[in-house]
């Protein structure tokens, strides 16, 4: 963040950001934050108007409802005339391009002509994942990486949520560095039903039958990445446990007497799998069928477990 605290030192503000990094990690967050302090810098009467997102010298682009990508409709009708005029309250007129790498290519090929002869008080904040975006767009942004964040922050989060030590502990390394999902998951109450609905299902797909893979796909497409990373690291754990014998290695702790009562996999059979979920599991932050994705990831789960 040193880009950012030294833009606010010397207020020299650059025309374009690209925040990067993993997902849930805090990009939009910081995006929108850093959007009204631009803006508030030379409006401090204008918070009333940021808090009721009314604010004229800032525009939100995000993907539409029921749509794959961000389209060139929003970029070029929406966000260029809008840019173009001069800022009503505020010294910069502000937009935030939330998941920018689920922009379509003629939609990233308009936003690059903008960012090539910018307007003087256009600042645009790009949001994406790991700079999946066009080079010759990265080339003309301030570059901010965002890092998974660090186990101990997350399990001091939930604590702070009121989470139980144990359970907190456990959520953090569920969680893998992402602090949403980690709130998600506090928030459903991963314990009380979804994990024992997970065993409930491991024990399915070990029977093998297509009805079952066709069960888990319908419940994996409601939230297909939470559940998927719930299933990973169950199916992870049962490799650890069973290959080491060592229940502190365990992502879910508790899970441990459970893991034992399963019949023995193939390690590299199993290993080959989690591979090509993980290949997988990245087409649902792009334009993709969920539903069928899901029904490839639920056979490759059984596969592993078979």
């Amino acid at each position: 963040m040193g880009v950012l605290r030294q833009a606010l030192s010397t207020g020299r503000m650059s025309h374009a950001y690209l925040f990067s990094g993993p997902p849930g990690v805090g990009k939009m967050t910081t995006a929108l934050a850093w959007a009204r302090t631009i803006i508030m810098s030379s409006d401090p009467q204008g918070e009333f108007y940021w808090r009721e997102g009314i604010h004229p010298d800032f525009l939100l682009i995000e993907k539409a409802p029921k749509k794959t990508l961000i389209g060139i409709e929003q970029i070029n009708r929406e966000m260029e005339p809008w840019l173009a005029l001069k800022p009503y309250r505020a010294s910069h007129r502000v937009v935030v391009i939330g998941q920018a790498h689920l922009m379509s290519l003629p939609a990233a090929n308009a936003l690059l002509k903008t960012l090539e002869e910018p307007p003087a008080h256009a600042v645009i904040i790009l949001t994406a994942e790991d700079q999946r975006v066009l080079e010759t767009i990265l080339s003309r942004c301030q570059l901010v990486r965002f890092a998974p964040v660090r186990e101990a922050d997350i399990r001091s989060l939930l604590e702070q949520r009121g989470i139980a030590a144990n359970q907190a502990r456990q959520i953090a390394r569920l969680s893998q560095g992402s602090i949403a999902a980690a709130v998600q998951w506090a928030e459903e109450g991963v314990f009380d039903q979804i994990i024992p609905a997970a065993r409930d299902r491991i024990r399915a797909l070990q029977t093998g039958t297509d009805l079952e893979v066709f069960r888990c796909a319908e419940d994996m497409e409601k939230k297909p990445l939470l559940r998927i990373g719930l299933y990973t690291a169950m199916l992870r754990d049962i490799l650890v446990l069973q290959n080491t014998g060592q229940p502190d290695l365990l992502i879910l702790e508790d899970n441990r007497d459970y893991y034992g009562q399963l019949k023995s996999l193939d390690a590299a059979k199993s290993m080959a799998c989690l591979q090509k979920i993980d290949e997988l599991s990245r087409q649902f932050r792009g334009p993709a069928n969920p539903l069928l994705l899901s029904i490839n990831i639920s056979y490759l789960l059984r596969d592993a477990l078979k």
